[in-house]
């Protein structure tokens, strides 16, 4: 295998649920999770998991980070073997983990937090000062616990994630709560990290968060990869087009002949909601002598991307996935490594 490749490979966890019966109180069954994965994640690579809450994303992750068993399949971590063969210390030497939420409370300087995580693994006081100053908290170092924004948080967190310079990194849901400007720096920090060689994945149930930094997603629902590439890979794929928000002023125009799938009038203004499936669109409509004030290209979102790959509707999608059963989707596509 190529040096730095992580490789899934058809790997499978289900929970357990409670199904009590009236003979067996007692009694669990197999619930959701995740169902015959497999993906590959090249050096340096920032690799998106996009789904609905409930799609088994932070299953994932914690499969990968060795806190969920492998029931079926295997992951490779290029050559250090298979996950299942490392110990615990290893593991954490090669594979960061930032769960989606961490308590940081308390009076506890944020240094000695840190060092306290890092004494666990045996790691130097001056391995705590560099990981703080990558990240941003070198003045923060005798800052309360209890003090830290968010974005203060979040950054510490991921903090923990480095202390064994781990060449894989996992991130759950890492820009919650963070505000526009916090974000920006969080994601400058990532692209920072993967210039070094480190790979990446992020989940994330919003996708347009996760668009200006990975280099590709993967599609998941009910446990599920069911596409895998770049956006635009994906929507060529599953024969998505984007739509254009045309504005204009005065009476809306006859778009009757383009099939449009909103149009609407408003003090004086107009807005037609088109699909860019006809070839030169914008020079048909100009052609026709429509005056225009704003032509906005949208391309497929995340719900119209799974709906067209499971085949549900906008309210299905929509929905927690808290059901016990996990029903084979078609996989799409030859975008799967």
């Amino acid at each position: 295998m190529e040096e730095g490749v992580l490789e899934l490979k058809g790997v499978t966890f289900r929970h357990l649920i409670h199904a009590p019966t009236r003979m067996k109180p007692w009694r669990k069954q197999p619930g959701p999770g995740v169902l015959g994965v497999s993906l590959m994640l090249q050096p340096g690579e920032i690799l998106g998991l996009v789904g609905p809450n409930g799609a088994g994303k932070t299953t994932l992750l914690r499969m990968i980070a060795g806190v969920l068993p492998i029931e079926k399949g295997s992951i490779d971590l290029e050559k250090n073997g298979t996950l299942e063969s490392l110990d615990a210390s290893s593991l954490r030497t090669i594979v960061g983990h930032m769960p989606e939420q961490v308590r940081w409370q308390g009076r506890q300087t944020v240094e000695d937090a840190l060092f306290e995580l890092a004494q666990m693994r045996g790691t130097s006081l001056k391995r705590v000062k560099d990981l703080l100053r990558l990240v941003g908290l070198s003045e923060r170092t005798d800052t309360p616990l209890s003090s830290l924004s968010q974005g203060m948080r979040q950054r510490l967190t991921l903090a923990a994630a480095l202390l064994g310079t781990p060449k894989y990194l996992l991130l759950d849901e890492p820009l919650n709560g963070l505000d526009p400007v916090a974000a920006a720096a969080f994601i400058r920090l990532l692209k920072q990290l993967t210039t070094k060689g480190v790979s990446i994945v992020i989940s994330s149930h919003q996708v347009e968060g996760l668009q200006a930094i990975t280099d590709r997603i993967a599609l998941m629902h009910r446990g599920q990869v069911l596409a895998c590439g770049t956006l635009e890979a994906i929507a060529q794929n599953l024969e998505l087009t984007s739509t254009i928000e045309a504005r204009g002023t005065g009476e809306a125009p006859d778009f009757s002949w383009c099939n449009p799938s909103e149009t609407s009038e408003e003090n004086g203004q107009w807005t037609a909601i088109l699909h860019d499936s006809q070839t030169n669109l914008l020079a048909e409509v100009l052609s026709r002598g429509i005056d225009l004030t704003a032509w906005i290209p949208k391309p497929p979102g995340i719900v119209e991307m799974l709906c067209a790959a499971t085949g549900m509707d906008v309210e299905e999608v929509g929905l927690d996935i808290a059901t016990a059963a996990m029903l084979p989707h078609r996989r799409l596509g030859g975008e799967e490594e």
